[in-house]
């Protein structure tokens, strides 16, 4: 019984491949260990200092103190150890604290780049207009068209005969002369005037208003009396008040008495170039006062 279950455990894969991994579990066990890094033998240890030189010799130093590419034998007029450097060094590469002009385009974010953008040409025109193309009107329908036409003509005989009919009316308007004391312009016309203006300052003194009189009622207004050939009158109004019921109506019933029947004919000057005379007055109202014995009268300017 012993020897078969030596057997089979000779055959088995896993007694085959267990001395492998109980050896390589001991290795990482007993092979590996942990600890704490020491950065004291780091700062300690000894740094290699190499430089570049821009002069070499061909005989090696005897005691070298920084390692170049080539070598150089020490010379010089100072103790102190300083390291080479190149007689061509910019000036702004020994101060560190300085930036250099092209670090500081270089690191500058807002200046654009430039950029040389070739231009190409061309000679003569690149694009050609193509040619308007003309519209050809259309044609009208005859019918339509000379029912505008008729329209146009209907339009332009009623404004014809509009200007027709102002212009008659207008000359059938008639034909008026205004005057007033200081704008007669002859002796006749000034005579007229006169003659006119006294038979009003006698009616009206004679027929002053008799409330007037009663409340002392004095005043101005201005009147425009219209008269005709026959001396009648065409038309009397207040050109301006006096501000008193009593006087304004007072002057335009004077103005109706004098003129009843006429007032002379106008003189044969005036007919001959006008059909009617407009006569501009002011009626003065004096109700009276005690100083003139309360005497009232009407008087024209």
């Amino acid at each position: 019984m012993s020897t078969s279950f030596y057997d089979s455990l000779q055959e088995s894969t896993l007694a085959k491949t267990m001395p492998q991994s109980i050896f390589f579990h001991a290795l990482l066990i007993f092979g590996i260990g942990f600890g704490i890094h020491n950065t004291t033998k780091i700062k300690d240890a000894t740094l290699l200092d190499i430089t570049i030189v821009n002069m070499h010799s061909d005989k090696a130093p005897e005691e070298a103190e920084l390692i170049a590419q080539v070598n150089q034998d020490a010379s010089g007029d100072t103790n102190i150890k300083n390291r080479p450097t190149s007689m061509m060094a910019s000036k702004s590469l020994n101060a560190p604290n300085e930036l250099s002009p092209l670090a500081s385009e270089k690191s500058s974010p807002n200046t654009p780049p430039v950029l040389n953008i070739a231009v190409l040409t061309t000679k003569g025109e690149t694009f050609k207009r193509a040619p308007k193309v003309e519209e050809q009107p259309q044609e009208q329908d005859p019918t339509q068209k000379a029912e505008e036409n008729a329209d146009k003509a209907a339009e332009e005989k009623q404004l014809a005969s509009e200007v027709a009919e102002r212009e008659a009316n207008y000359a059938k308007m008639p034909r008026k002369l205004y005057l007033t004391s200081v704008s007669a312009r002859n002796a006749i016309e000034a005579e007229y005037i006169d003659s006119w203006a006294k038979k009003i300052e006698r009616i009206g003194t004679t027929n002053f208003p008799v409330e007037a009189i009663r409340y002392k009622k004095s005043g101005q207004l201005i009147v425009e009396v219209t008269l005709d050939h026959h001396g009648s009158v065409v038309s009397s109004r207040v050109k301006k008040s006096s501000k008193s019921r009593i006087l304004d109506n007072g002057a335009l019933r004077i103005i109706k008495i004098a003129g009843d029947p006429s007032y002379l004919p106008l003189p044969k000057t005036v007919r001959e170039k006008f059909d009617q005379l407009v006569i501009t007055r002011t009626f003065i109202f004096d109700a009276g006062t005690p100083s003139n014995g309360n005497v009232h009268k009407l008087t024209t300017q």
